[in-house]
């Protein structure tokens, strides 16, 4: 293993300081958000999408409320040439199904440590390296990855599958394929997942109303939204902003 190699999980705050290595870094989600900046390009991390900075890259982030990330260094040496041209190309990315999988498995195996032990981190990381960096050797669906982005950046509309499928210029039954394929899910429960981050962020900036919050992510009303954070948190929105405020 090369002294660069290393598995540790972090989490953000609302301030950061640009900075460089030499090695190269991935930046995968666990939980919550985080905004990144990569030589001037930014972009968010959510539990779909992840980030490659590539050796001598600037790179600054933030975040808000709750988040979980797990940071992978590794000599770059590592890695061909291809994949780090397309990681200095295209520093933001949808995480595969099989690296998400990978990722519970190695949030599971730390047990609440800050960084995994060297001997699993030699056993986990050519596997985890493998299952992130496919998407550098495979052709992904340009389509639905262009449809996600415009879904990112306004979930709150009315996106409807008809809608969905219209703007990807696919079917319904290649929509739903394309989303199993790529991000292990169908599209409403992509859209629900998005509406839900998007509205944690806005909680934790803790500028808007709640029942604003619950109607710009997309929600019937502010009751929708508290269902929707009890599911997948156990936690109301009121009791969620009053946790990041404390």
């Amino acid at each position: 293993m090369h002294a660069d190699d290393s598995l540790s999980f972090r989490s953000y705050g609302c301030t950061g300081h640009g900075h460089r290595h030499a090695h190269v870094q991935l930046v995968l989600p666990l939980h919550g958000m985080l905004e990144l900046e990569v030589e001037g390009r930014g972009g968010w991390l959510d539990p779909q999408r992840a980030a490659f900075v590539a050796p001598g890259a600037l790179h600054v982030q933030q975040a808000q409320g709750r988040n979980r990330f797990l940071i992978v260094d590794c000599d770059a040496s590592r890695l061909d040439d291809a994949q780090l041209e397309t990681g200095r190309q295209r520093p933001f990315f949808v995480l595969p199904p099989a690296a998400r999988h990978l990722l519970a498995y190695v949030e599971q195996a730390a047990e609440g440590r800050a960084q995994l032990a060297p001997a699993l981190t030699r056993k986990v990381l050519p596997l985890l390296l493998d299952a992130v960096l496919a998407q550098g050797r495979q052709r992904r669906d340009g389509r639905l990855q262009r449809l996600c982005e415009r879904i990112r950046l306004a979930p709150g509309q009315d996106w409807s599958l008809a809608r969905m499928a219209n703007e990807a210029g696919l079917g319904l039954t290649a929509l739903h394929a394309a989303f199993r394929r790529e991000l292990d899910c169908s599209p409403v429960q992509w859209l629900q997942r998005q509406r839900l981050e998007w509205a944690k962020q806005r909680i934790a900036e803790g500028l808007l109303p709640l029942a604003r919050i619950a109607q710009q992510a997309g929600y019937s009303d502010q009751s929708a939204l508290t269902r929707a954070m009890r599911r997948e948190l156990g936690i109301t929105p009121g009791r969620y902003r009053r946790q990041l405020q404390a």
